[in-house]
């Protein structure tokens, strides 16, 4: 069977069962792949590649990874956190150099590595999305370019998305929820960054959509996923 490997953080990864209803899009992904094809989620909560590096976990998906598997990359949300010596690399240095050395190992492996931008986050100023990631998604950009590597954009789709589903409409796709509605937050949650089922699932749709091109038989589209 082939795989799709996922490397990345929070918004992706897997969550515990005292975290629900926080999902990762990563979770939903399977919902928009054909038969025959397995999807194995490594992304961490709170990773970024400075890190995942360091700590070897992304030798040990190396380690794992066959001829004409794919690799989807999505960082960013920590790699920009300045105060963290352990996961900050500056955009157009080093966050650029781990990238392009991610997915340069990753070919030598024969798997097919796919950098990913960011989500956006649900951030919005007198009703109008802002952006929060800077210049990463930029940066992200150029480092597929200088790998040859497909990149695709999800964070100008995702705020376009989130402009139109609105202020109010947007909370039900992320963790940002009054009290009383989930036992593992009796006092609410005010998180505009982590998805809830619904926002993984709108996630993971779109990232489908924009990589069916690439591997048409690979991924389904929203009309046509198995539910």
């Amino acid at each position: 069977m082939s795989r799709i490997m996922l490397l990345g953080d929070s918004t992706c990864a897997a969550k515990s069962p005292d975290a629900r209803p926080e999902t990762g899009w990563g979770e939903m992904l399977p919902r928009f792949v054909y038969d025959g094809w397995t999807v194995d989620n490594r992304a961490i909560n709170g990773l970024a590649t400075k890190d995942m590096i360091a700590r070897g976990l992304f030798q040990e998906a190396l380690d794992n990874l066959s001829p004409g598997d794919i690799v989807l990359i999505q960082f960013g949300h920590n790699d920009s956190k300045v105060d963290d010596p352990a996961r900050y690399s500056a955009p157009w240095t080093e966050y650029i150099v781990n990238l392009v050395y991610i997915t340069s190992r990753i070919k030598v492996k024969g798997a097919l590595p796919v950098i990913i931008t960011s989500i956006a986050r649900r951030r919005f100023s007198e009703g109008l999305i802002i952006d929060t990631h800077g210049d990463y998604p930029a940066a992200a950009k150029a480092a597929a370019h200088q790998s040859g590597c497909p990149c695709i954009d999800m964070t100008v789709p995702t705020m376009v998305a989130l402009q139109a589903m609105g202020e109010e409409g947007s909370k039900e796709c992320f963790m940002r929820f009054d009290a009383g509605l989930y036992p593992n937050y009796p006092e609410g949650n005010y998180d505009d960054t982590h998805l809830r089922p619904r926002g993984a699932e709108w996630a993971a749709s779109m990232i489908a959509e924009r990589l069916k091109p690439l591997f048409p038989d690979v991924f389904l589209t929203a009309s046509t996923k198995a539910d």
